[in-house]
């Protein structure tokens, strides 16, 4: 097994680990998935997993106003693109920016052209 795919199989683990240990029990004891039986498996939808929380943040880090790049950078993504095709309607000001800018144009052109 190659480095990256070791690096990658610990990264993975250790996220599953989180999740099964320490997120679905606190999960559990807020009431929001059932306790699981001892020694059996949790009884919650992917919905509920940790990767969710991942998505809370990026969502409210983008309505915040934050840049695409960083928060790209702080996902782990490898550009921008993949952090767009997955948050980019939470972004409020998407359009907007332009909106104002060619209206404060618009408001600066006289309303009759002097004839010449």
């Amino acid at each position: 097994m190659s480095i990256s795919r070791r690096a990658a199989a610990c990264a993975s683990s250790s996220a599953n680990i989180f999740n099964v240990e320490v997120w679905k029990p606190a999960l559990a004891k807020a009431g929001v998935i059932p306790m699981r039986e001892k020694g059996g498996r949790w009884k919650a939808s992917r919905k509920d997993g940790f990767h969710a929380l991942r998505h809370t943040y990026a969502s409210v880090i983008l309505e915040a106003g934050e840049s695409v790049v960083t928060l790209a950078r702080r996902l782990g993504h490898s550009g921008p693109t993949i952090t767009l095709d997955h948050y980019a309607h939470f972004m409020p000001e998407a359009g907007g920016k332009g909106r104002t800018a060619v209206d404060a144009l618009l408001a600066t052109v006289p309303e009759r052209l002097p004839v010449a």
